[in-house]
């Protein structure tokens, strides 16, 4: 057992698709396997061998479209500079909670504060409170990136006002696309994780 494998899972909590180890598949897919492990994600392998997160479901798939989904993650992690990074995590964290995704929220909300968002608003989020911004730049802009979360997954539609307001704050419109698309791919991932029912590495599952 090691820091990746999840603990004292129910059956109605375990992965509806079998593990895949790097011995089970094919030598194109062996290829993703490697660039997922050996990117800036961080990934490590489960004690049997295969992918934790979303990335076990893409080694059911064509190596061409591993691949192709492999370099979007990299992508919206890497080419998305023109946007805050406490945006998008706060964006990746209302998602995580309003879609009830264990992995995202796992992931994300400790990203979140090691990119210096407040504890106490990650926690707000995950109970679906508002939370107490602060009155500093920083602040603001979280705020803002959490009134476009709410508004896009209660309305699916913003306002022109917001979409004003946060074409102001990140200054380009460049990096509001990049948000989006932050929020789009993070929709998605959410879409995956829950349907084959992955869990979160460790003894918490947040959402059952």
């Amino acid at each position: 057992m090691n820091k990746w494998d999840p603990i004292g899972l129910k059956q109605s909590q375990k992965s509806r698709l079998k593990h895949k180890s790097i011995k089970d598949i094919s030598s194109a897919l062996k290829v993703v396997f490697q660039s997922i492990i050996n990117s800036k994600r961080g990934i490590g392998i489960l004690s049997d061998g295969s992918l934790p997160g979303p990335f076990n479901a893409w080694m059911y798939t064509d190596p061409e479209m591993a691949e192709k989904l492999d370099n979007i993650g990299i992508a919206i992690r890497e080419n998305t500079n023109s946007v805050p990074d406490q945006m998008k995590e706060i964006v990746i964290c209302c998602i995580a909670v309003h879609f009830r995704c264990n992995v995202e929220f796992w992931a994300h909300s400790k990203i979140a504060i090691s990119k210096g968002v407040p504890r106490h608003i990650i926690d707000s989020i995950f109970n679906n409170e508002i939370p107490k911004f602060e009155k500093n730049p920083n602040g603001k802009k979280i705020e803002i990136a959490y009134q476009l979360s709410n508004e896009y997954l209660t309305n699916y539609r913003i306002s022109n006002d917001l979409y004003e307001t946060l074409l102001l704050e990140i200054g380009s419109e460049k990096g509001l696309v990049e948000l989006v698309l932050v929020m789009s791919h993070y929709i998605g991932l959410a879409t995956q994780l829950n349907i084959f029912r992955v869990p979160c590495p460790g003894n918490l599952q947040y959402f059952k």
